[in-house]
């Protein structure tokens, strides 16, 4: 992660990332890090226990990165101030000042295999939603369950990962 980052308690939830330096709209924070694994292997490690299931980021259709700690201590806001943009890059999505939490909408990395999840016993991830914005929706869930104008946002300015953005068009 780059020195403009640190980790401090959250309002939100336990730990976050906190911007050390100002960060400018459209400037790369970090690249998001972990180890590369396809669905099948995820599931694997989920069900052994070696893995929680809200650790891994979706980066393709069935393919996932395994994230380290520091990755994983970003929080999720419904009022986000950052995007994952390509697979794995941080971006901001508007001026984040010093002293402020990094956060992206969860939700807009979320499209997973329904079908081959169910079929080994688990169901789709979700989680009540604490960020506190005005906007807040409660939940944590699949991309496809946000309202519509939600969607239209994250698509219209492609404030999403390239995999997402493939499958959610505005046609």
């Amino acid at each position: 992660m780059k020195q403009l980052l640190k980790i401090e308690k959250s309002k939100i939830a336990g730990s976050g990332v906190f911007a050390y330096e100002d960060i400018k709209k459209g400037g790369t924070i970090c690249y998001l890090n972990g180890e590369l694994c396809t669905l099948d292997e995820m599931i694997k490690r989920v069900n052994e226990g070696k893995e929680e299931q809200s650790d891994p980021l979706q980066i393709d259709d069935e393919q996932y990165l395994d994230l380290d700690e520091i990755s994983r201590t970003f929080n999720h806001s419904c009022n986000p101030n950052a995007f994952i943009k390509g697979k794995n890059e941080l971006v901001a999505m508007k001026d984040i000042k010093v002293g402020e939490e990094i956060t992206y909408d969860y939700s807009t990395t979320m499209n997973d295999n329904e079908e081959k999840i169910k079929k080994v016993g688990r169901i789709l991830w979700t989680c009540v939603c604490h960020c506190g914005s005005k906007n807040c929706r409660g939940i944590i869930d699949q991309f496809k369950t946000l309202p519509r104008s939600i969607q239209n946002f994250y698509i219209e300015n492609k404030f999403m990962p390239d995999f997402m953005l493939k499958h959610f068009s505005l046609t």
